[in-house]
């Protein structure tokens, strides 16, 4: 069973009975900068639907192949994820970090850090 009562209201309209939405109650900054006088408002950037790209539009990289980033065709190919290789180099330090395990001031993320390496 709905709670509540009629919705009330115009869609896209806004609330009469909000305007306190709209104030800065932060007047600090607003007095001592403007010498208590209230600065004009910024106008709001407006953005259309022509702002956005479309899909008949000219490429924006022209000298791009379109098939850059796959693994076929021509183009740059993927990019490697290099953690993998990364957190292998790092299974060197284990007997380091492993010496600050048992130690009550060690935090939880050089633990979990430990696992991590010693995992991959």
């Amino acid at each position: 069973m709905p709670r509540g009562g009629k919705r009330q209201g115009t869609p896209g309209k806004g609330y009469s009975n909000r305007t306190d939405l709209g104030m800065n109650y932060d007047q600090s900054e607003n007095t001592a900068a403007t010498g208590g006088m209230e600065p004009p408002p910024m106008p709001m950037p407006t953005v259309t639907p022509e702002d956005s790209p479309m899909l008949t539009d000219p490429t924006q990289r022209p000298d791009e192949p379109i098939t850059a980033g796959l693994s076929i065709g021509p183009g740059a190919g993927p990019q490697r994820d290099t953690r993998l290789m990364e957190t292998q180099q790092l299974k060197k330090y284990l007997p380091l970090i492993g010496l600050y395990l048992d130690r009550p001031d060690t935090p939880d993320s050089v633990r979990i850090l430990f696992r991590y390496i010693r995992g991959a």
